[in-house]
């Protein structure tokens, strides 16, 4: 490893010392000899060029030196990195729905109001009772405002690439379509949850307020399931050096 550091500093300094060689010799000799326009411009291009090489050749050090270190690291401690590196893949699958998540936290339970008597189908009032899939939205935004880590909703994890829309009488989440009542475990930071399930004017407040039911509770300790796959970009490509 070494020797490679030592061989790459060599070609840097070999490169701009032939590009100094270059420029100075294009520099025209004698005391009344003036530069002509072609000369200048030759002049300049070799500036030019000279600078862009060693623009890139110190990114290709500054890479291939951090490429050394990790490769000392692994030889240095290999089981250890190893280690470190099965822990972060775990804990981001655990954020990311691949693995389950286990913790303190709140479990909700929503379900659509009961009719009124002599309600119209189709009219406010029926619509007003009804869970959309806007007000999922707004209920899932204020919890991760307020301290929610990880969230499911009748087995389904949500994460940053699930959908949330209405399919009749379902809510679609992850393509799979959920029928009410819906339970929602959030696990997270269960004093500012705690606190955020009796506050006034939130969207818990604005859905009693429609007849919707609503039910919380809190929860020491519960388990949210794995329930998707690892995501597989098909566009999104890794930025290449």
């Amino acid at each position: 490893m070494k020797r490679f550091s030592q061989g790459m500093m060599f070609l840097a300094a070999l490169v701009v010392g032939l590009g100094i060689s270059l420029t100075m010799s294009q520099i025209p000799r004698g005391k009344n000899t003036e530069p002509t326009d072609q000369s200048y411009a030759v002049l300049l291009e070799n500036r030019n060029t000279l600078r862009k090489d060693i623009y890139q050749l110190t990114h290709e050090i500054d890479y291939l030196t951090e490429k050394k270190e990790a490769y000392e690291l692994v030889m240095e401690d290999e089981d250890g990195l190893y280690e470190k590196m099965h822990k972060e893949l775990l804990r981001n699958g655990r954020f990311l729905g691949y693995e389950e998540v286990r913790g303190p936290g709140l479990q909700l339970k929503l379900q659509d109001g009961p009719a009124k008597e002599g309600e119209v189908p189709g009219s406010m009032d029926s619509w007003l009772r009804i869970i959309h899939n806007e007000d999922m939205l707004k209920l899932l935004n204020e919890l991760r405002i307020h301290g929610a880590e990880a969230i499911e909703i009748n087995g389904q994890r949500v994460t940053e690439t699930s959908e949330i829309f209405c399919s009749w009488a379902f809510i679609s989440i992850n393509g799979e379509k959920l029928p009410a009542p819906f339970t929602i475990k959030v696990v997270g930071d269960l004093s500012r949850l705690s606190a955020y399930g009796v506050a006034d004017f939130t969207q818990i407040k604005n859905l009693l307020s429609r007849g919707i039911l609503v039910e919380v509770e809190k929860r020491p300790i519960m388990t949210l399931e794995a329930s998707i796959a690892p995501l597989t970009p098909l566009f999104a490509e890794e930025n290449q050096r």
